[in-house]
């Protein structure tokens, strides 16, 4: 709880108006401060400690209504003195993609994550092509491709990079690299992530992976 203190004889002779929310407020970790009143920081914390008997061990603080666990795409809140949950780590693929498991088969390969902007565009190398041209999407991608060709999930020698829509050819074969990855290759061909605005053919979103 805090404790509010009147900085004025104005105050102290006003504080009575304020609604009891004014007065009854949320933890946080700093005081502040504004108009005519100091909001000092303070906790209830009586029983926040360990106690035992035997075999057994309290660990307990009084006070935390909000305490549970939430997670959402990339991001992770734990609320309450204890977490709800165990802190588990957040994953750079979200859970709820369709593809999440064959992402996990796959050795949750970082190239399928946002940080990697242009994979699902085709650059399955991560870089440009260098100086002068700058192209995302090059011959150095279109090797991989090659070298990947119709590899399945349990091949050892697949670089899942090349798996540039993140599904597997479906059927019976279920070919990680296919068609499917060669076209968007194809489509996106010599396309760049800088260059200039006003010419959409040479630019990409840079946003991979993107929603379902």
């Amino acid at each position: 709880m805090r404790e509010i203190k009147p900085k004025n004889a104005f105050a102290r002779r006003n504080i009575s108006a304020l609604p009891p929310m004014c007065i009854l407020l949320s933890l946080s970790v700093f005081g502040q401060s504004g108009g005519d009143y100091i909001l000092e920081w303070s906790t209830i914390d009586g029983g926040g400690a360990q106690s035992s008997g035997g075999q057994y061990m309290l660990t307990g603080t009084i006070g935390q209504p909000d305490a549970d666990w939430s997670v959402g795409g990339n991001y992770e809140l734990l609320g309450g003195f204890w977490p709800g949950r165990p802190i588990k780590p957040v994953e750079c693929f979200p859970a709820t993609y369709s593809t999440y498991n064959d992402w996990v088969t796959l050795g949750k390969p970082d190239c399928w994550c946002s940080g990697y902007k242009y994979q699902c565009d085709g650059d399955a190398d991560g870089v440009s092509s260098g100086p002068m041209d700058y192209y995302r999407i090059f011959a150095d991608d279109l090797a991989l491709i090659v070298n990947n060709w119709k590899k399945k999930v349990d091949d050892q020698t697949l670089n899942p990079c090349a798996d540039i829509d993140h599904k597997d050819s479906g059927g019976i074969n279920k070919y990680r690299v296919f068609v499917k990855d060669l076209n968007i290759l194809v489509d996106n061909w010599k396309k760049k992530d800088r260059g200039n605005p006003f010419d959409p053919q040479t630019q990409l979103p840079g946003d991979c992976p993107r929603s379902e």
